[in-house]
């Protein structure tokens, strides 16, 4: 076996896909190298792979051949019953689907014909000949199709050409469902970080993610930092009378009223059932957080429409000022304790 052997080109063509699907690198380059690898070894013009969208349209994201081509046909799109109107008319070489010129394939799906004179050979490719590979997970589905056209020596494609193709679109299909199983696995990962970090309920921080946003505060150069602790006047009878799914809107409602009257460089967080905790950070703070507190109390007293009808609940807001780097929990401790004095204010009965 020579290195200029057709065979041992395939076998390194194939061995460089391999270790590209096995790397873990961009679907994308991957299915290029599985494109490319068919032009150099299986012998054709041109090979693109079309990948299968969740409504079943396919769009093509990998071209090789030409870069003309590659500029012509990226990117294209074909409709899910227009590929199952052409594969349905197919003829079946083995686990490939040909359509022969004089069937026909479908107007919208003809992206691009060769410039090769027309023959009735049947031995000889024929400019509107069409040949594909589908990409097929184990359990059947379709991932996607594997199309070739031009082979190199003007005939249809033998045994050897057909069986190297088969081979590419296999490794295809794989590269595709690796790169499915990695974005999962990406997805699964965040998704548990940020219910690590995040209040289930309203998306609002947690208690965690409160404390490593205030333990990189002095990080930032924030001078001074101010803390509101707010607790909710009224809530355990919204429970109490409309039930907890009534409770929960209130809770969301209030959360994003909260997120409104806050700049976005401030932290917010639920750190309790109805308590909730804001952080600001600025040059000077000593207006600001009297005034931010009356905004809150303001908009939380909005009624509230939910499922279960109107809701109107209160708020108790208490709050004090340090320097960034100061003990947080005593901050927060001294803002709970005026948040709990002004509570007690609220519900002293008035003789």
């Amino acid at each position: 076996m020579t290195a200029s052997d057709p065979h041992l080109q395939a076998l390194r063509a194939l061995h460089a896909v391999t270790k590209r699907v096995h790397a873990s690198l961009d679907l994308t380059q991957t299915l290029d190298a599985v494109a490319t690898g068919v032009v150099e070894a299986a012998g054709f013009g041109l090979a693109a792979v079309n990948l299968a969208e969740d409504n079943g349209d396919y769009s093509t994201v990998a071209v090789a051949g030409s870069d003309d081509l590659r500029r012509e046909l990226l990117g294209t799109r074909g409709s899910a019953e227009n590929w199952r109107e052409l594969l349905n008319a197919a003829e079946r070489w083995g686990p490939l689907y040909f359509v022969d010129h004089n069937t026909g394939v479908p107007e919208s799906l003809y992206f691009w014909v060769p410039d090769i004179e027309a023959t009735d050979d049947p031995a000889l490719w024929h400019p509107l000949d069409s040949l594909f590979a589908p990409l097929m997970a184990p359990s059947g589905e379709w991932l996607g199709v594997l199309s070739v056209d031009l082979p190199d020596d003007g005939r249809r494609p033998d045994a050897h050409q057909q069986e190297i193709l088969s081979f590419f679109a296999e490794h295809a299909a794989i590269a595709i469902q690796h790169a499915r199983l990695h974005s999962q696995l990406e997805r699964s990962q965040a998704d548990a970080e940020y219910a690590a970090t995040h209040d289930s309920l309203t998306g609002l921080a947690n208690r965690a993610l409160l404390r490593s946003r205030v333990e990189a505060l002095p990080e930032q150069g924030a001078p001074q930092v101010g803390v509101l602790v707010v607790d909710l006047d009224g809530f355990k009878k919204v429970n109490d009378e409309a039930g907890h799914e009534a409770g929960d809107e209130v809770l969301r409602i209030v959360a994003q009223r909260l997120q409104h009257h806050l700049r976005p460089d401030d932290v917010l967080a639920r750190t309790g059932g109805d308590e909730f905790v804001a952080v600001l950070v600025g040059e000077d703070l000593t207006r600001a957080l009297p005034e931010t507190a009356q905004r809150l109390r303001e908009a939380i007293r909005e009624p509230i429409r939910g499922p279960g009808g109107m809701h109107q609940v209160g708020a108790s807001i208490g709050y004090a000022l340090g320097r960034a780097g100061e003990d947080f929990a005593r901050l927060a401790a001294t803002a709970d304790a005026e948040m709990y004095r002004e509570k007690r204010r609220v519900s002293a009965p008035v003789w």
